[in-house]
This record gives C-alpha cells, sequence and structure tokens, in this order.
C-alpha cells in the first residue's frame, strides 16, 4: 500500500505511531542553548553522532567561553575537531558565523529569534556561514527556542525518499519544506524532534544507504520501496535509537 497524499490526514501520524511502536519514545531529556546547539550541529554534518559530540565537548574543554571561540584561529580549531568530516572548512567557518552573530546581535545570542515565525528565523540562520537547512533546524528544534523545525539529515531523507513522502529527486531543502507541509498542525516541537530522531533510527539500522532491510521495517506495509536497489528480508540485531541533541 502506497502512502497516501492527502495532507489533511496523511501518512505521518501513521509513520510516527508504526515507529513509535518499534523504536520507543524518543523526547528530549535536554535542550542547550542556541549558540552551543550551532556549534554542535555546525560540527556535525558528514559526522557520527559520537564523533561529533567528542569533538564539541573538546571545544567546550579548551575555550573559557563561546566568545573566546569566536576570536580563534581556524588552525587552533581544527587542531581540536581534527577527526570530524571537512573538518579544515568547519574550523575556518564556525568562528567566522559566531563574530557574525556578535555583530548583528550585539552579543554571542540567538535568543532573539524566539521572537521570530520559524521560516523568518531559518533564514537568519541561513545567512551565516556554514549554516544549511539542516543545522538551522536543528538549532531551532534541538535547542531551548523549541521551535517547530524538522531536521531533515541524510538518514531522515533517505527514508522519506523510499517511503514517497517526498518526491525522489528532492534535495534537502525541498524535502523539508515537502515534509514540513505535512506535518500536522497540532504536533509541537517535541513532536517534530520525536519525528526526527524515530525517522533517522530507521534510516541508520533499518533503511540504511547500501541496503534496506525491508523485512524488518515496521512501515514495510506502507512502504513503496522508491528508489531501493536492494532489500534484505532479514536483519540480525534489534534497532535501537537513542535520541542526542
Amino acid at each position: 500500500m502506497q502512502l497516501s497524499f492527502d495532507l489533511a490526514g496523511g501518512p505521518l501520524p501513521e509513520v510516527r505511531d508504526r515507529l513509535l511502536a518499534a523504536f520507543g519514545p524518543q523526547r528530549p531529556h535536554a535542550r542547550m542553548d542556541p549558540v552551543s546547539q550551532l556549534i554542535k550541529s555546525s560540527i556535525s554534518g558528514r559526522t557520527q553522532d559520537e564523533v561529533s559530540w567528542s569533538a564539541f565537548l573538546r571545544l567546550r574543554a579548551a575555550f573559557d567561553s563561546w566568545e573566546a571561540l569566536a576570536q580563534a584561529e581556524p588552525l587552533a580549531v581544527v587542531e581540536i575537531i581534527h577527526d570530524v568530516t571537512h573538518a579544515e572548512d568547519k574550523a575556518r567557518r564556525l568562528p567566522h558565523a559566531l563574530r557574525l552573530i556578535q555583530q548583528k546581535v550585539g552579543a554571542l545570542s540567538l535568543e532573539h529569534l524566539s521572537e521570530m515565525d520559524v521560516d523568518s528565523a531559518r533564514w537568519w540562520l541561513q545567512g551565516l556561514p556554514g549554516i544549511g537547512v539542516k543545522t538551522s533546524a536543528s538549532i531551532l528544534n534541538f535547542s531551548h527556542l523549541a521551535m517547530r523545525a524538522l531536521v531533515v539529515d541524510t538518514h531522515v531523507h533517505r527514508a522519506a525518499k523510499r517511503l514517497g513522502l517526498v518526491d525522489r529527486h528532492h534535495d534537502t531543502a525541498h524535502a523539508y519544506q515537502a515534509l514540513m507541509v505535512q506535518i500536522p498542525n497540532g504536533w509541537t516541537a517535541d513532536d517534530l524532534y520525536e519525528l526526527h530522531w524515530l525517522m533517522k533510527g530507521l534510516g541508520k539500522v533499518v533503511c540504511t544507504h547500501f541496503e534496506a532491510v525491508c523485512g524488518a521495517c515496521p512501515l514495510k506495509a506502507l512502504c513503496p520501496k522508491t528508489g531501493v536497489t536492494f532489500s534484505a528480508e532479514i536483519m540480525p540485531w534489534r534497532p535501537h535509537a537513542a535520541p542526542t541533541a
């Protein structure tokens, strides 16, 4: 059975409910301030969570404040975050982004974003170097701003395409827009946080890049398998999704 695109009663509630039954609740335990979340999310792209978390904690230990990080030389930053993907680019862009916030706001703070609507806040963030659709959404949703923005990372994007929730040719920006249109009006920021981690868990251990384990998928009765080139019927482990910011 293919997913319905009746947006008033679309597929996302059933997708969420089936993934909840498989993975369990994925509610936030704690939220960082938005500047800390910007730093964490900025170094996380194309990098495993445990690697980016370790790099973030090293940054926090190395600098007395994020204002000090804003003034750091890229070479000093890259030594700390050397094991994240594209470390040199991130080490150059991150201090620059922090300095731009200081120039625009008058302080290293993103609290003013809480006074904006989600799209305005997202576009403000995306005017900073190194901040794209995924990173801006993570700052808005994962931090204590707790705004209604869905974080579409590689795993969520892949799963959404295979489920037929977005066009298979959509880039991340178009996928974000297509998914946000389908979000029920009553869903909160915590609901979008949970949907992200549920779909990320699916994409990491079931609907993976190289092999979709369709036989073990909790959504197999709904999925048209759009773009799936190879699937397996048996998975030797049970997926566990642990939410982290």
